[in-house]
């Protein structure tokens, strides 16, 4: 092979990883979401901003229409952020009935993105603190993949901030969570740098995550609100069962309703978005 061909290829593979690096980012700009959010603007208040939880900068995305109603802050798995809940923050039906708050974890989108925090109680911690910012009398918090322990983790730490969880396809069992072997040697100061930053947080979260699951066991009892749960069966990331171990540990929760679906997957909320608009109204 020529020494120009050797350049060439290389030059090749240092464009496909510059835009992998761009392209797995899982974000949308703040001008990207406003446009997105400019068919309900002239009925909703639309704020995009940063605040701060604990020592943490936390971008956000806020919809508000009365702001008697309940606040349905949406938070995403890994990785992910916002943007991955964009469409419920247009849904004109869920609107007149919740204001909406997106949230970028630590670590995603623009909340400090590449700066993981890898403890559930630690981020459970940022989030209360960063929610007391927003003073709505009702806080229904809806948690899809790691997002689901995290919520499960903030009515933990804190049962009268939280009025309602909406858990889908939550990793909440540690006896499920996935022995990924090769996310250790990947997340290595010698080969991270070849993972697109928005997977170098995930990896951080999950390595630690059987652990940090084990933490929540003696807490569960904690949860005193109205808790539902969707799971779909063909879930390859998050397995059903997930959902009858939380069911089994919702022992002093007000009420526990559990929909199982056996042809979905993962991704319900991209996929079957009505379906969290519908368990959301029945709080």
């Amino acid at each position: 092979m020529s020494r120009l061909n050797k350049y060439s290829i290389g030059g090749l593979v240092l464009l496909l990883w510059v835009g992998c690096q761009s392209c797995f980012q899982f974000r949308f700009s703040d001008k990207k979401q406003l446009s997105e959010l400019s068919s309900i603007s002239k009925s909703y208040a639309v704020e995009i901003g940063e605040k701060l939880g604990g020592n943490r900068l936390l971008h956000y995305t806020l919809v508000t229409g009365d702001s008697s109603l309940p606040l349905a802050v949406f938070v995403h798995g890994s990785p992910g952020s916002s943007s991955n809940f964009l469409h419920f923050a247009q849904d004109t039906t869920l609107l007149r009935h919740y204001n909406v708050l997106l949230i970028d974890r630590p670590g995603y989108g623009y909340s400090d993105f590449g700066d993981a925090e890898e403890s559930l109680e630690k981020q459970s911690e940022i989030l209360l603190d960063f929610l007391r910012l927003f003073p709505f009398d009702q806080k229904i918090l809806v948690g899809h993949s790691l997002g689901g322990p995290i919520v499960c983790r903030m009515a933990m730490d804190a049962p009268r901030s939280v009025s309602g969880l909406l858990v889908v396809a939550g990793s909440v069992s540690p006896e499920l969570e996935p022995e990924e072997k090769w996310r250790k040697p990947m997340s290595s100061k010698a080969l991270r740098w070849l993972m697109p930053k928005s997977f170098r947080v995930s990896s951080d979260e999950i390595v630690p995550a059987k652990e940090e699951l084990i933490k929540m066991v003696a807490l569960w009892s904690n949860i005193t609100c109205p808790v539902q749960i969707i799971q779909g069966g063909k879930d390859k990331l998050v397995p059903a069962g997930n959902e009858d171990y939380a069911e089994k540990m919702l022992v002093n929760a007000s009420s526990v309703r559990v929909y199982r679906l056996p042809e979905e997957n993962h991704f319900i909320p991209f996929t079957r978005p009505e379906l969290l608009t519908e368990a959301l109204l029945r709080f």
